[in-house]
């Protein structure tokens, strides 16, 4: 099964500059003993102390205590971090200037152009979406079938196709289906790269209800995360997108597959890892798999990302993008800042910080954690500028409809109050 990782890291130019590179194993020990004798060497324990809140560099923390034997230790907070991970750039007051640390390469591109000072590393963008297999696609809707038309389907449309498919997943059966104005026709068989298909769609449930998926409703009233974070649209205002999300969230988990079989709604089920969503999708139980294509390891012209349909019209359009822009662009989640805090300046900490992005950056093992290529694009990821509460409370909200096998208008009515009061707060 093809590996997943939480990482994508924009491609950095490095040139090295002051003394010669540091050391990636672990420090030697070499004390003498009573005779003056010096002691056999031996590796001292060494820790990594990392502020990373929504475990950005997981994937390449893991690898690098596997290969340099370095401990990691994730801290509350960036007070006391060696490493420290933030949603912006920071400045000199907060941060270390890279550049001019002895021993640590220089980053030349993506910041400075090469000059002045570097207070930390951009963490690429990568788009989020539903991430669809090119094959199983082809499999499902023939040869012919082109990807730009679902990508570019009316809400209408793949709400029709979504319906059609969990029906003939159930019941394989010719049926015809139309994306982008164009008809297509699901098989009168169940082809075998579909053998395993269960269900329409698969998601992580910490990322089913809250995080990327929120952006393109803020999208309806706000163009930056530094609008969104403002607020000051009214409930009239953010109503009628939070209903879009509804229906988008109802239709989604009435449809949903995990690593043991679907999933049903009102079961009691558990909310599935992000790893067994992953599981699911890399084994063929879903179709779409709604996570950022950032997730995957070399997917080349395999996996495709649709982007997220909503029911948005003109009256849900309030300052922010237009219906075009919200219904064919993928949200692109920023990942963020590496920096090495102020604070950890001179000490055991600061060469830690800088042996990890050494070998991050400049090793044959951390280089692959970098995918090559241009920046993806997309609609920005709104909600990442917004309190970490709207998440925890769209999840709570979002478990307890999971127990319901119906939702009620008058559940839909106190979850969009639930989002609007920490909208609004």
């Amino acid at each position: 099964m093809k590996r997943l990782f939480a990482l994508c890291l924009a491609a950095c130019l490095l040139a090295g500059c002051g003394a010669g590179p540091l050391e990636l194993l672990p420090r030697q020990s070499a004390a003498p003993d009573a005779a003056g004798t010096p002691a056999p060497t031996e590796a001292l324990p060494r820790t990594l102390q990392v502020y990373d809140p929504e475990g950005a560099l997981s994937a390449a923390l893991a690898a690098y205590t596997e290969a340099q034997g370095v401990e990691v230790e994730q801290l509350a907070s960036a007070e006391g971090a060696a490493l420290a991970v933030a949603p912006a750039a920071p400045g000199g007051g907060e941060a270390l200037d890279l550049a001019a640390q002895a021993g640590l390469v220089r980053v030349l591109a993506g910041l400075t152009g090469g000059a002045g000072p570097c207070y930390g590393l951009p963490l690429g963008g990568a788009q989020y979406g539903y991430l669809a297999d090119a094959a199983r696609l082809q499999a499902l809707l023939g040869e012919e079938f082109d990807i730009a038309d679902l990508q570019k389907a009316a809400y209408g449309e793949w709400e029709a196709f979504v319906q059609a498919l969990a029906g003939w997943i159930e019941a394989p059966a010719e049926a015809a289906v139309t994306l982008n104005g164009r008809e297509y026709t699901l098989p009168a068989e169940r082809p075998g790269e579909l053998s395993g298909l269960q269900a329409v769609f698969t998601v992580a449930g910490e990322d089913q209800f809250s995080g990327p998926v929120l952006s393109p409703v803020l999208g309806t009233c706000y163009k930056t995360a530094e609008e969104a974070a403002a607020g000051g649209r009214t409930a009239e205002e953010l109503t009628g997108a939070l209903n879009s999300l509804w229906s988008f969230l109802e239709l989604e988990s009435a449809n949903l597959a995990g690593p043991q079989g679907p999933v049903k709604r009102g079961q009691g089920a558990e909310p599935l890892t992000r790893g067994e969503a992953g599981q699911a999708y890399c084994d063929g139980a879903a179709l779409f798999y709604r996570a950022s294509y950032g997730v995957l390891e070399n997917p080349g012209d395999r996996h495709w990302v649709v982007p997220l349909k909503f029911s948005f019209d003109e009256s849900d359009l309030h300052g922010g993008y237009s219906l075009q822009e919200l219904a064919v662009q993928p949200v692109l989640c920023q990942g963020g800042w590496i920096y090495v805090p102020a604070a950890a300046g001179g000490g055991d900490g600061q060469r830690e910080a800088e042996a990890f992005l050494l070998w991050l950056y400049a090793s044959e093992q951390g280089q692959k954690l970098a995918p090559k290529g241009t920046q993806a694009e997309g609609l920005p990821d709104l909600a990442a500028a917004l309190p970490a509460a709207l998440g925890q409370v769209a999840r709570s909200q979002g478990e307890a409809l999971l127990q319901k096998e119906t939702w009620q208008k008058t559940d839909r009515a106190a979850y969009a109050a639930a989002l609007l009061e920490q909208l609004q707060g």
